[in-house]
Order: structure tokens, then C-alpha cells, then sequence
């Protein structure tokens, strides 16, 4: 049986399907680019409220590596991969 392959941008990884057009997604966002650690999912210790500029209320960080000072803040969110 055939493998396909795509290529994720952010990271450079291949990865693979048994099937032609599948979407994978890659795991590097959860890894801290630094290190290359497995960073814990960031959870704010203020308001949602708090953040914000005219009325948006958009908070970046999704990720977090505790393992450097100051810590690392990642906003990457999952990259989907397309299989051909």
C-alpha cells in the first residue's frame, strides 16, 4: 500500500497517511522551540477582562515552558497537514 506524505510548514517535519488527502496534525506546537521541552497549556492568573485594546479581548498564549527564565510564551496553535 502507497504512503503519502506532507511536509509541515512550521517545523519541517514529514508526516504520514495510508490515504491520499488526509489532514494530520502536527504535534511541534506543543514543544517549546527553545528547548524542546513539552510545554504545559498556559492558563491566565488574571481576568479575560483584563486583556484587551478597543474592546478585544484576544489573549495570544496558548502555551507555556517553565523551564527558562523569563519563561516562554508560545502562541502557535496546531498546524494541519495535508497528505499527497
Amino acid at each position: 500500500m502507497a504512503k503519502y506524505q506532507g511536509k509541515c510548514p512550521e517545523c519541517g517535519k514529514t508526516r504520514y497517511s495510508d490515504r491520499k488527502g488526509d489532514i494530520v496534525v502536527c504535534d511541534c506546537w506543543r514543544y517549546c522551540p527553545m528547548c524542546g521541552a513539552e510545554m504545559t497549556p498556559y492558563a491566565s492568573d488574571i481576568a479575560m477582562n483584563t486583556y484587551g485594546f478597543d474592546d478585544r479581548r484576544d489573549l495570544a498564549v496558548l502555551m507555556v515552558c517553565t523551564l527558562h527564565f523569563p519563561m516562554f510564551f508560545s502562541n502557535q496553535k496546531p498546524v494541519e497537514v495535508v497528505c499527497t
